[in-house]
Formats: structure tokens, C-alpha cells, sequence
């Protein structure tokens, strides 16, 4: 049996409420050279038996099942690991696919010269009766031979990160270091993905984001809450560092593990720190919440924060 040209990699934990509608848009493409692979993460709801049910229907669905919660970050990597396809693209369990979309991202990859990376479509964000919210989101692409600039690009311009869900070239995802077991490590991949070539964006809406209140960064949101949704064993540590401390630390790490001549590697970690200050130093109130939070969690500080406060103002008047 001769393998798929596209493998779409689909991890899932208690997903029952969207899990057979995302499936079905994508059993619905209008390109059949796939693999569906559904790994499950130790579903508690009726996932089990949705999966099941759908992967008896269509032979090309691969459902695997873990006998526990091993973290969202293992579960997307498994499915990569156990794709088979030229190409490789994830879907999220509440997301939904045009029918067009996987034809229409092959055909730019099969023509695309060896520097591109990926290519996505543009989306759309829906609610939970998938009634369009915003139209469209992220806009990343940058077709320019400099690295940093890719870079630059990417990190300015991911906020809902719905590229992350287009197609890639599994030849270069392999030299990246996947999905992370920290929040944010979707944009990392991402400037892993822009400091090895260019990615590129199909100009059409083919790929609706849900948000809803199970999504994963509404439902968690506290540090150690969104560490233990990429692994469970992280909530448990002792300290757990804050969550956008811990990204740019993982960008910084990013760079100097790439293949990038020195200067430009040079020229992408000086984009670190801005890209920081723009996540979360350009607003003074979130500035000081963020000081509050990590002086806090440093010193052992109650949930009241006076303390911290009293911290806060002591180092301001220090000169």
C-alpha cells in the first residue's frame, strides 16, 4: 500500500462536543489522498466512541488511543510521528476545513521552489454556533531571502496563530523542535519554520478557528494552568515560570540551536526583546501585573499581593 500524499495529524482530549463535526470537514475535502490520524488522549467524554464510530465509516481515519493524559504538546507531536505523508498539517478537534482547503494547499506546495517551508490559507474566527467573529486572521507571510525579516514578520504579526493549522513540508518540520511543552510553543515553531524558509499564504478563507470557552487558553489561564495543559507533569512542579518569560527564553533557545550564520542569528535575537516589549511591556498596567505575578511567585508572596505592591514601589524609587 502505497503511502498518503498528505497526512493530517488531529490530537484530542474530551472533544465530544466538536470532534465528528471537525472530522467531517475534513472527510469532505475534495482532495482524498490523505491519512486522518486521531490520537486520543485518554478522553473521559463520548470522544472514544465518536472516533471510533467515524474511523469504521472511513478508511482513511487512523484512530489511536493513550491510556492517559500525556499533555497536549506530546499529543500533537505523536501525530507527526506517526504521519506518513510528503505533507503534514494539524487540526484541532473544534476546528473546521473549506472543502477546498487541503486540494488547494498541496497544489501551491507541489509548485512552491525548495526554500518554502509551509503554506496556509487565510481564516476565519467562529463562534460556537459557527457564526463568523473576525475575518480574516494572522497574516505572516514575507517572501524575503533575509531570515530576520522572516522572523520579524511572523513574531509581529501571530496573534490567534491559526497559521500553525496550515500545511507543511514534513521534510522541514522534522528539523524544528515541534510543539513544546510551553505556552506559546506554536509561535516558536513557527520562527523555527520562518529562520528555515519562506512561509507562504494562500489568499483565500479556507480554515475557521473556534473560539469557545473550552479552548484551551480560555479555560486556562493561569501560568501553571496552561504548563499542565502542554504537560500534565509541569503543573506539579515546585516553580513554574511565568508564561511570557518562558517563550522568549524558548526563542532565544530557538536561534542559537538553528543553522543560521552568526550574524543573522545576531540580528534574531535582537528581536527578542522587542518582541517581548510588545507582548507585554507597551502597556503599564500589565507591566506592573506582570511584576506583581513574578515577584510573587519568587518570593512566596499570598494571593492578595500587597506585599508585591510594596515591592513594586520600592523599586521604582530606587534610582
Amino acid at each position: 500500500m502505497n503511502d498518503p500524499k498528505v497526512s493530517i495529524g488531529m490530537p484530542v482530549y474530551n472533544g465530544a462536543n466538536y470532534v465528528r463535526r471537525s472530522v467531517q470537514s475534513l472527510l469532505a475535502q475534495d482532495y482524498d489522498d490523505f491519512e486522518l490520524i486521531i490520537s486520543d488522549n485518554g478522553s473521559t467524554d463520548e470522544t472514544e466512541s465518536i472516533c471510533r464510530e467515524l474511523s469504521k465509516s472511513d478508511d482513511r481515519i487512523r484512530y489511536f488511543r493513550n491510556d492517559r493524559n500525556r499533555g497536549a504538546s506530546w499529543n500533537y507531536n505523536n501525530v507527526f510521528r506517526l504521519a506518513r505523508g510528503q505533507f503534514f498539517k494539524w487540526s484541532s478537534h473544534d476546528d473546521e476545513c473549506h472543502p477546498m482547503m487541503v486540494r488547494r494547499c498541496v497544489e501551491v506546495l507541489e509548485r512552491a521552489p525548495d526554500r518554502v517551508t509551509m503554506v496556509y490559507p487565510l481564516g476565519e474566527l467562529i463562534d460556537e454556533q459557527s457564526r463568523t467573529l473576525q475575518c480574516p486572521l494572522d497574516r505572516i507571510e514575507l517572501r524575503d531571502p533575509r531570515p530576520h525579516r522572516r522572523v520579524a514578520k511572523t513574531l509581529s504579526c501571530m496573534c490567534f496563530c491559526d497559521p500553525v493549522f496550515g500545511m507543511f513540508k514534513a521534510e522541514y518540520l522534522k528539523k524544528t523542535q515541534l510543539i513544546g511543552s510551553f505556552f506559546g510553543a506554536d509561535n516558536v515553531l513557527m520562527a523555527q519554520l520562518a529562520m528555515l524558509g519562506e512561509i507562504w499564504e494562500l489568499g483565500e478563507v479556507l480554515f475557521r478557528l473556534r473560539s469557545h470557552s473550552g479552548r484551551c487558553m480560555t479555560a486556562n489561564r493561569t501560568a501553571r494552568a496552561r504548563a499542565g495543559w502542554y504537560d500534565p507533569a509541569s503543573a506539579r512542579k515546585l516553580f513554574v515560570i511565568p508564561c511570557w518569560e518562558q517563550l522568549v527564553w524558548e526563542l532565544f533557545k530557538a536561534v542559537r540551536r538553528s543553522s543560521l550564520p552568526f550574524s543573522e542569528k545576531v540580528r534574531c535575537w535582537l528581536l527578542v526583546p522587542r518582541y517581548y516589549r510588545s507582548l507585554v511591556l507597551s502597556d503599564p498596567s500589565r507591566m506592573e501585573n506582570r511584576m506583581k505575578q513574578r515577584l510573587k511567585a519568587l518570593l512566596g508572596i499570598g494571593e492578595k499581593g500587597i506585599r508585591a505592591t510594596g515591592w513594586i514601589r520600592f523599586l521604582r524609587r530606587v534610582p
